[in-house]
């Protein structure tokens, strides 16, 4: 590792499209917008599943890990 690596401003650093987001902190509950299709497929206990933000529906829905497409609006970015 060189002295430049150490150096690197969080501004030069590239955030994956699909990262995840955090809900707006104007936002006092949540709509439950339900399960993702690989969970309903692998028949996903609850305690397995994690939740994930969609901005456009300003809610939650809970699946698989590596699920990145809302089952209400389809938006895959969060």
């Amino acid at each position: 590792m060189s002295e430049d690596d150490d150096a690197r401003s969080p501004a030069e650093v590239v955030r994956f499209p699909q990262s995840r987001t955090a809900p707006p902190a104007s936002v006092g509950g949540y709509k439950d917008l339900g399960i993702g299709a690989m969970a309903r497929h692998l028949n996903m206990r609850e305690s397995q599943m994690t939740g994930h933000w969609c901005s456009p529906c300003n809610g939650m829905w809970f699946g698989y890990a590596f699920e990145v497409e809302c089952p209400q609006c389809g938006n895959r970015h969060g």
